[in-house]
């Protein structure tokens, strides 16, 4: 695998994997427009990671001009779960964002229904530090939770050396 900033062209795929059967409940769905948007701000990247040439999971990170350093994880996903994907990308992630001399902090939110991205994160070294209540509204009109979790530069530097 590879991890590569994606193009404009990479739109169509990126949309075909957050379409995946059974990401709805977990992460968000742009149309086309809005990932052009997101794409052309400048404090935003996206982060596609592909097999022969193939996009199999992408990501979205912002607030990449942050003064703080804090890096923002919009989206994290995967065409297929159970294959280590996931799990390569956030580490390749992290290696990214930590290169940006000014990156201090990654974080991002997730549903607390989300027990695969929970163990995900944890084992990618993310500490959770709070539990936002009923913040997202699902389909059929229920609320639910989610957790904040971050990675700090140090933290990272310690468990790259491991």
């Amino acid at each position: 695998m590879r991890l590569r900033e994606a193009s404009p062209d990479d739109i169509a795929p990126i949309m075909e994997i957050e379409r995946t059967p059974g990401h709805e409940q977990f992460i968000g769905q742009w149309d086309k427009a809005k990932h052009q948007a997101e794409m052309a701000n400048r404090a935003s990247r996206y982060l596609c990671a592909e097999r022969d040439g193939v996009p199999v999971a992408f990501a979205i990170v912002e607030a990449l001009d942050d003064p703080g350093g804090n890096v923002y994880l919009q989206r994290l996903a995967a065409a297929e779960t159970g294959r280590g994907d996931g799990a390569w990308l956030i580490r390749a992630l992290q290696d990214w964002v930590f290169a940006q001399p000014g990156a201090y902090r990654l974080y991002l939110h997730f549903s607390v229904e989300n027990e695969r991205g929970r163990r995900l994160y944890a084992r990618a070294g993310f500490v959770q530090e709070g539990l936002e209540r009923d913040v997202y509204k699902m389909p059929d009109g229920r609320r639910v939770s989610r957790y904040l979790v971050s990675i700090l530069r140090p933290e990272w530097e310690r468990r790259r050396q491991m």
